[in-house]
């Protein structure tokens, strides 16, 4: 310590955010800056949910009023999700569908309440692009993930891909219009998870729609360094498509600061395997 003090102030400043920044980086593989320890800068996460909101999401409440863009997620849900990813996986996919319960008589009761609606369900994805379980899983406001059939996951896909997506196509940029699915990376969620662990205020966590937008405005050139990895995923034609956000909540229902705010995701079509 008695070294640093003989640092001018700003040389002493500069060297103690380059080691507490060291700390987040000491278990990343390849000295890479994972996402799992960099929160969308404000401005882009802003945009991102006020665009959603301005666009997508006016559409989505014309084909059905009661269209949600925010899902909650228990705490014992999330973190079971990473935990279980199965060997030889390296991707949790989330995938967009459409539950209509007049296909799934006496079938996942749980989720009639989505009826009709937006929905997601994830998967776990390995490098070829292969469901590795065969199943998908339902958590997004639900108190126990459901395990669904392939087939079945299947039908509620390419519901919203006849039902939903070609309405929602008009705002995106691409001529692929909406995507189909948003994939986590397994290093990313495992970081994500242990800083989690780590807080003892966790209760759940929020899964909010989000879209794509044009981030050069909006980013300094030190965000965009932080971010290149994920930036360089997506062109103008990514300029609409849905994504979501990440929050953690405390018990009183506020964020848990630094674990919000956090899009964890890559897109497909644009980068699938």
């Amino acid at each position: 310590m008695k070294k640093l003090i003989k640092f001018p102030w700003l040389e002493g400043l500069l060297l103690c955010l380059f080691l507490i920044a060291c700390v987040d980086k000491k278990q990343l593989p390849k000295e890479d800056v994972l996402l799992a320890h960099v929160p969308m800068p404000e401005k882009l996460d802003s945009a991102m949910r006020h665009s959603f909101d301005k666009e997508t999401y006016k559409i989505l409440k014309k084909l059905n009023a009661k269209n949600e863009k925010s899902f909650k997620v228990n705490k014992e849900n999330y973190l079971q999700m990473i935990e279980q990813i199965p060997a030889g996986a390296d991707k949790v996919a989330f995938s967009f569908v459409q539950f209509n319960k007049d296909k799934f008589p006496n079938q996942y009761q749980e989720l009639a309440q989505f009826d009709g609606e937006l929905y997601m369900l994830y998967y776990y994805m390995d490098k070829s692009g292969k469901n590795i379980t065969g199943r998908a899983y339902a958590m997004l406001d639900v108190k126990q993930t459901i395990e669904i059939d392939e087939k079945d996951y299947k039908i509620m896909e390419n519901d919203y891909i006849n039902n939903i997506k070609p309405y929602i196509d008009k705002v995106v940029k691409g001529t692929q219009g909406n995507t189909l699915r948003v994939k986590m990376m397994k290093d990313e969620l495992l970081a994500y998870k242990n800083r989690a662990m780590t807080k003892k205020n966790v209760k759940n966590f929020k899964i909010t729609l989000a879209q794509w937008v044009n981030y050069e405005s909006l980013l300094s050139k030190t965000e965009s360094s932080i971010l290149r990895k994920k930036l360089k995923l997506y062109t103008d034609e990514s300029v609409g498509q849905m994504t979501f956000i990440t929050d953690c909540q405390n018990p009183e229902s506020g964020d848990v600061e630094s674990l919000s705010g956090f899009d964890l995701n890559h897109f497909c079509p644009q980068d699938c395997p």
